[in-house]
Formats: C-alpha cells, sequence, structure tokens
C-alpha cells in the first residue's frame, strides 16, 4: 500500500513519476477530439438529413441523439474508466494514471469533482486552472486539487 500523500506506479513499484504538462495536455486533446467527433458527425448528419430529406424534425432528433451520445461518452470516459484504473481514453494511449494522493482507489465522488466540475472551474479561470501544472510541486491543476489526485506516468 502507498504511503499516505504518495501513489505507487504500477511499473516501478516505488514512487511514482508524475506526469508533466505537455502528456497531461496530450491525453487531454486525445480525449476532447474522441468527444467532439460524436456532436460533429451527428450535427453534419443532421444539415444532410434536413437539406436532402427536407426533414427537419428528424434531423432535430438526430443532433439531440448527438449531444445525449456526447454527454454519455464524456461520462464513460472521464468518470467510468477513471473509477476503472485511473485512465480516459487519452491518458491510456498516452500512458498517463489518475490516482489519489492518499493512495486509495478513485471513487466516483471523486471522479465527478475532477472531471465534472473541477475540469470546468480550471478552464473558467481562463486556462490558469489547468496552467498550474507548470509551477506546482506536485504537479498538480485545480482540479487536481480540488479531488486531491496527482496524475502518474504508468
Amino acid at each position: 500500500m502507498a504511503a499516505p500523500g504518495r501513489a505507487r506506479s504500477r511499473r516501478s513499484g516505488g514512487a511514482p513519476s508524475l506526469a508533466g504538462f505537455g502528456p497531461r495536455a496530450s491525453a487531454f486533446l486525445l480525449d476532447y477530439i474522441l468527444t467532439l467527433m460524436i456532436p460533429a458527425a451527428t450535427l453534419v448528419l443532421g444539415v444532410y438529413i434536413k437539406r436532402s430529406w427536407h426533414a427537419p424534425g428528424v434531423a432535430g432528433v438526430v443532433v439531440i441523439v448527438g449531444y445525449v451520445a456526447t454527454a454519455a461518452v464524456i461520462f464513460l470516459n472521464n468518470v467510468y474508466f477513471c473509477v476503472l484504473d485511473g485512465r480516459s481514453f487519452g491518458k491510456r494511449f498516452i500512458g498517463l494514471r489518475v490516482a489519489r494522493i492518499d493512495g486509495a482507489p478513485i471513487d466516483y465522488r471523486t471522479a465527478i469533482l475532477r472531471h465534472l466540475v473541477g475540469y470546468p472551474l480550471a478552464l473558467l479561470t481562463l486556462g490558469i486552472g489547468m496552467l498550474w501544472i507548470l509551477w506546482d510541486e506536485q504537479q498538480q491543476g485545480l482540479h487536481d486539487k480540488m479531488a486531491k489526485t496527482i496524475v502518474v506516468a504508468d
């Protein structure tokens, strides 16, 4: 078990290797692209249906389904998968993992606080909440501070 305040990297078994801003930004960008693919595709399909079939009602339903699917993907990717193993799609691809600083497993409360509350607040500070990673000793952003998490290279 990890000592209080420290999470262990699965690979090394020792002190964690904290993930810096670059890899974290890359993982965030991959998650963002994955998320935006759904509404983009459904908007294109909706416009096609509206113009070709002259069915604005059907096009509206397609777009609404796209937004609901986007919300589901956001929840699955940022909350469910984070609880499952600490990784979103982007973090898995880059080789990062979210860990609690007390060594406990990520739970739904922590994942929701970090991703669905902390990310928007970190971005609403004109991005300073995200850039905080650059000068923080534990390389934590505002969302990490709120949820008491760190991101480690795995």
